[in-house]
């Protein structure tokens, strides 16, 4: 088998502030849309000081609980 010369990748410092202001730029967007997401669940489904339905409990621990089968069926 025929060994190839090993690659060689050259950084420019251009390409590294290229990469952090997008890098930058998307931590940016994915916060907002967290933020966003974040204000209409708070704005549509509950009330401020209100009391949680055992089902936004679920949701907000990350509890999925499985449904019985006989209660399915009622």
């Amino acid at each position: 088998m025929i060994r190839r010369p090993l690659t060689e990748i050259k950084l420019k410092l251009e390409d590294l502030q290229e990469y952090e202001n997008s890098k930058r730029d998307q931590n940016h967007l994915s916060l907002l849309q967290s933020m966003r997401n974040d204000y209409d669940k708070i704005t549509i489904t509950s009330p401020v000081g209100g009391p949680k339905t055992t089902e936004e409990i679920h949701e907000r621990i990350g509890y999925a609980p499985k449904k019985n089968f006989l209660q399915a069926q009622q």
